[in-house]
């Protein structure tokens, strides 16, 4: 058996959806949301009540920072304040201690790696190329997500040959999509984890 962590990325409101299906079927995911603006790219993001919602349906809710900043070029102060009142902000809203953390596209330099895990447990980067190079760590000690499409799903099989372990993203696929995606996975005997749960 292999464990999967699904992750979603932004916060999009359309993402409820998602989070619904996975619920009903058993499946808990984690969802870094976006604490300080009302859209991004268009999309209408979640805000406290949907927070709530995530963690009553079971899933994990991380942060994304408050304004999805650049985690390259922001300065130290920008970026620790970022990750702390993204943090209070969900907590506050959810009642629950806030663990994970996602960079903003991905990105990132080793003075914001050694700040986001100076205040969460675990924190995710990004990957987007063919399973052969993936790694479930960076040289930051942060666990890196494979971004998961329609279009590199063959690369599944090459993951759960490779890996006992390892951490899908996107953002706000279809629900037919995911299904697609879910029912691959159920195929190749993957049991589904939050990321937190999945990295202790």
């Amino acid at each position: 058996m292999v464990l999967v962590g699904l992750t979603f990325d932004d916060g999009f409101v359309e993402q409820l959806q998602i989070a619904r299906y996975l619920a009903k079927r058993g499946i808990r995911a984690t969802f870094f949301v976006i604490t300080g603006l009302r859209e991004y790219m268009g999309h209408e993001l979640m805000g406290p009540a949907r927070w709530r919602e995530l963690a009553w349906l079971g899933h994990e809710v991380g942060s994304h920072t408050v304004t999805h900043i650049d985690m390259v070029k922001s300065s130290e102060d920008l970026i620790a304040r970022e990750l702390v009142e993204s943090k209070k902000k969900i907590e506050d809203a959810i009642g629950n201690e806030v663990v994970s953390f996602a960079y903003p596209y991905g990105p990132h330099s080793e003075k914001a790696a050694k700040l986001a895990r100076s205040i969460y447990r675990v924190v995710r980067t990004t990957y987007i190329g063919p399973a052969s190079r993936y790694q479930l760590f960076d040289e930051h000690g942060c666990v890196i997500a494979f971004n998961l499409r329609l279009l590199n799903m063959h690369e599944l099989p090459r993951l759960v040959r490779n890996f006992d372990r390892f951490i899908l993203y996107t953002h706000s696929p279809s629900v037919f999509k995911l299904s697609i995606i879910v029912n691959a996975l159920r195929v190749l005997n993957a049991r589904f984890m939050t990321l937190s749960e999945m990295i202790q």
